[in-house]
């Protein structure tokens, strides 16, 4: 999906590990670095109101961002001209 950049994709693949019990073929760190990267892609393809609402759900109850994840979604509110929403998020 990242490779790809199809947000598409994504979405259906994490329809697909929130049903029943998939989530738990995956260890700690294979669901870190999914929820990482799905993070990422989202600041690249989604508004930015979509990526808030993302974070806001995931961090840090489903993952932890990563440094990369942090400065991907600083990108994000500096594209979308948000940046007065960073207090909100650190």
């Amino acid at each position: 999906c990242c490779d790809l950049k199809d947000i598409k994709l994504a979405y259906r693949l994490n329809k697909a590990m929130e049903k029943g019990d998939n989530w738990k073929f995956m260890d700690m760190d294979r669901s870190n670095a999914y929820w990482s990267k799905f993070f990422s892609l989202l600041c690249m393809m989604e508004q930015i109101e979509v990526v808030l609402k993302w974070y806001k759900e995931m961090s840090p109850s489903v993952f932890y961002p990563t440094p990369k994840n942090i400065l991907d979604l600083l990108q994000a509110l500096d594209a979308a001209n948000q940046l007065e929403v960073i207090p909100s998020i650190w």
